[in-house]
């Protein structure tokens, strides 16, 4: 019971971790968020589940609804009810991953005090090690634990999953070493017939006990020996009268911290003393008939049991001071209400949405209704109860948290404030999770091993199915955006009024940071500086100057085939409808910017082979959104058959990501030498590729300080890039089913590889030929060969000057209709 801080005991040799589950009893929610998940990402971003007292967390969420932001998108929370006067008590963190468990069986709530500021006991058990029974024990528990909540398939899949999948799970031995409740047999029960024999003498240690204490006489009843019955001064939770009642052989204790007076002593510990040993029993069970006395009637408790030495159980206690007389008890139970919980008229044990639906389950303590009202925010909405007891409601986006009303005998009421668990963003894949895993805690330039080892397992997660949620089909398409000409070609368009400086003048390669932020579906936030904050002090001293990070080595020879093999495999995974119907779109959008960005940091490094790289990243580029001789572009399909998907796609960090990987093939010979016009066309049918949905500028410039190079044009070439799509737009809209002047075109031959105007599409001529013959044609927009009387191709370039556009366009349209073999390469971005 000395000062620890069980999380960082944890996680203190713990390398790689998958799943993370916590019970508790009460829940800080800003502690869960702040600290908990914030630690967990530098050990693997598990996914984390939390089980909680259904009563408790609903007040903590009530305190803290405007700020617990990423309960139900980063990790869950279970609420636990199991009715009136019933609580749910268990204390355990469990950390599982490839390598194997760790568990930690105790007293302290999840927050500051339980975790690190009160007195706690805590057992830890490790497999590979000792560990297994209890971890084995833990597993069943858990189980357990799920069946009262009658959580959904995915939940339990979740917080069992290591027990399935993992290679040391098949290794566990019988279960043992673990006491818990709901069960056929009582605490107390389970307690006493473990011992083997009468102890010598018995230690029990609570902060709460039954008001009338019958929980304490009875185990001083049933274990006849010299009892030491231990309560700290200043927070006794037994009345005199209570005290009374206890045989001669029990003897009340006062007990203390060494250090502080004020600190409380929450452990919770039952312990039989034997010549050569003492059976320590801790955990969450206090000394009362709800904890100890009861089956499946009272709570549900957790309590871990283990084998000491004197010496050990001596060095247990050594962090509180025991004394000779007992504390000044209280005349009257002073937990005298704790049995009773709060039975509001309504309150919310669930809400979540997937597939555009929001499920909400409810207790109430009247008659339960047919209809309720779900508010959220401003907007309130009427669900029915479904044939499960689930109240269904259809919605786009629900946002963070919810309130039900409903009409009941009483009048109208009012739950308070509920998260609503946000399953697309929750129901992670185990390869996704890898990735993330990896990704989670870095911050620098990514070695090349490391560079290595994310793109294994990015092409295991595009080999990968993806569950579609979070997006129901019938979802109307939001508008495309459109393009205002005017100011896409005015002078300042894509300047900032003002200069933006990142870093504060310290530029650092954060590839680490970046790519973490891009792999995951949910739209990245960017740290902002606080518009609250004062500024800075101008006769301050300057910040003293960091050392810029290690580049990473060049590639070995080894390295650079290996390479080369795993973004030939992401390009195959990804070059296929079935990748594509495989990916919801939040997650298609995030694994598109990803393979941008993979693509470009792996061309950048010394060493490789970046013919390899722009062979690979053309092929997949044209694949997915220009299409190839034979088939159209696999993204213009997708957003054909899935209605609204582009709206969720849309970004500004795909929109960055894609610029980059537009600059990185604009002048490559395997790019091909229509690329730019390509790439304009595609601006065109999809400007929410393009334009995304923020500061676009934001995303754009901090691609080019950490991959690109501070001197990196990223901005301009995406000013020049939207320009060529809204060029490209303006002219098929003025070329469908318009009349062109004969004298527009003076030549009677038309060349090889020229972007024409035929049969209302663009398209691009295969051979010379006259066009007073026929002439064979790739039509880009039906993806076929065709053939037409040459007359009926209209060569772009010559009518550009007669369609009326101002010169600035003119120029755009001509500059993106001449190939790359011409000499403008020295007018165009490039790097390198």
């Amino acid at each position: 019971m000395s000062e620890i801080n069980v999380l960082e005991h944890m996680l203190a040799s713990t390398k790689r971790v998958t799943t993370a589950v916590v019970l508790t009893h009460n829940i800080d929610f800003m502690f869960a968020q702040a600290i908990l998940v914030n630690r967990l990402r530098k050990c693997g971003a598990p996914r984390l589940t939390i089980f909680a007292d259904a009563g408790c967390a609903a007040g903590s969420f009530k305190r803290q609804s405007e700020i617990a932001h990423l309960v139900g998108r980063s990790f869950r929370v279970v609420p636990v009810d199991l009715g009136t006067g019933q609580r749910f008590h268990p204390k355990a963190i469990f950390l599982a991953g490839s390598e194997g468990a760790r568990l930690a069986v105790g007293s302290g709530n999840l927050g500051h005090g339980g975790w690190s500021g009160n007195r706690e006991i805590w057992t830890h058990f490790d497999f590979p090690g000792e560990g297994g029974a209890a971890i084995a024990a833990f597993r069943d528990y858990l189980d357990k634990v799920c069946g009262l909540v009658e959580v959904t398939e995915a939940v339990r899949a979740t917080v069992l999953e290591p027990f399935r999948s993992e290679a040391w799970a098949a290794d566990l031995p019988e279960p043992g070493g673990l006491l818990s409740v709901p069960s056929d047999t009582s605490l107390i029960d389970q307690m006493l017939g473990g011992f083997d024999a009468p102890p010598l003498s018995f230690d029990l240690l609570a902060p709460y006990f039954d008001a009338e204490g019958i929980a304490v006489c009875e185990i001083a009843k049933r274990v006849p020996v010299p009892t030491r019955v231990l309560i700290q001064h200043g927070k006794e939770g037994l009345s005199s009268l209570a005290a009374a009642k206890l045989p001669g052989s029990a003897q009340i204790k006062g007990v203390a911290p060494l250090d502080s007076h004020r600190q409380t002593i929450h452990a919770k510990l039952y312990a039989a003393h034997y010549s050569d040993r003492v059976t320590v029993i801790a955990g969450s069970a206090n000394c009362s008939r709800a904890a100890l006395m009861s089956t499946y009637g009272g709570n549900a408790e957790l309590m871990a049991v283990s084998q000491l030495t004197a010496l050990e159980y001596a060095d247990l206690l050594e962090g509180i001071r025991i004394s000779d007389g007992p504390p000044d008890l209280p005349d009257v139970a002073p937990n005298d209400d704790w049995d009773a919980i709060e039975a509001p008229p309504v309150r919310v044990l669930s809400a979540s949405f997937e597939n555009g639906v929001i499920s909400v389950r409810c207790n109430f303590s009247g008659a339960v209704p047919p209809q309720i009202r779900i508010v959220l925010s401003a907007v309130t909405i009427i669900a029915s109860r479904g044939e499960v007891g689930t109240y269904l409601a259809e919605v786009a986006e629900p946002g963070s948290r919810l309130w039900v009303e409903a009409d009941t005998d009483v009048g109208p009421v009012r739950s308070t404030p509920m998260w609503i668990d946000h399953e697309a963003e929750l129901s992670v894949g185990r390869p996704e999770m890898n990735v993330q895993a990896k990704l989670g805690g870095h911050e620098g330039p990514i070695s090349s091993d490391g560079l290595i080892d994310i793109f294994t397992l990015v092409v295991e997660h595009y080999n990968s199915p993806v569950p579609w949620a979070g997006m129901a089909k019938r979802r109307a398409a939001s508008p495309a955006i459109e393009y205002d000409v005017n100011d896409v070609f005015s002078e300042g368009f894509g300047q900032r009024s003002y200069a933006k400086v990142l870093g504060g003048a310290q530029f650092e390669t954060n590839e680490w940071s970046l790519m973490n932020d891009y792999f995951r579906a949910v739209r990245s936030v960017h740290q902002r500086n606080d518009e609250d904050d004062p500024p800075d002090d101008p006769d301050a001293d300057p910040p003293e100057a960091k050392e810029p990070p290690a580049r990473p080595k060049p590639l070995e020879p080894s390295q650079v085939q290996k390479l080369g093999r795993l973004i030939d495999r992401a390009v195959k995974s990804m070059s296929t409808l079935t990748f594509l119907e495989s990916r919801p779109p939040a997650r298609l959008g995030a694994d598109i910017r990803t393979a941008a960005l993979l693509l470009a940091i792996a061309r950048d490094r010394k060493g490789m082979d970046k013919t390899k790289v722009d062979t690979a990243s053309a092929k997949l580029f044209h694949v997915l959104f220009t299409g190839t001789s034979d088939a159209p572009p696999l993204l213009d399909v997708y957003a054909e058959k899935h209605p609204g998907a582009t709206d969720v796609m849309a970004s500004s960090d795909l929109a960055a990501g894609m610029t980059l990987w537009i600059a990185d093939l604009i002048n490559r010979p395997d790019a091909g030498p229509w690329f730019e016009f390509a790439a304009s066309r595609l601006a065109a049918r999809h400007p929410w590729l393009v334009q995304g949905k923020e500061d676009v500028l934001d995303s754009l410039e901090r691609l080019s300080v950490h991959v690109a190079g501070i001197s990196e044009a990223l901005p301009e070439i995406w000013v020049s890039w939207v320009r060529g799509g809204a060029a490209v737009q303006a002219l098929i809209e003025r070329l469908i089913g318009a009349a062109v002047p004969a004298a527009a075109i003076t030549r009677s031959r038309i060349s090889r590889g020229e972007i024409v105007w035929v049969a209302d599409q663009f398209g691009v001529t295969q051979a010379d030929f006259d066009r007073k013959a026929k002439g064979q044609f790739h039509l880009l927009r039906d993806a076929r060969m065709a053939l037409f009387m040459g007359d009926r191709a209209i060569p772009v370039v010559d009518i550009v000057d007669h369609m009326g556009f101002p010169a600035v366009m003119v120029d755009t349209i001509k500059r993106i209709l001449t190939p790359v073999e011409t000499d403008r390469a020295s007018v165009r971005h490039s790097r390198g």
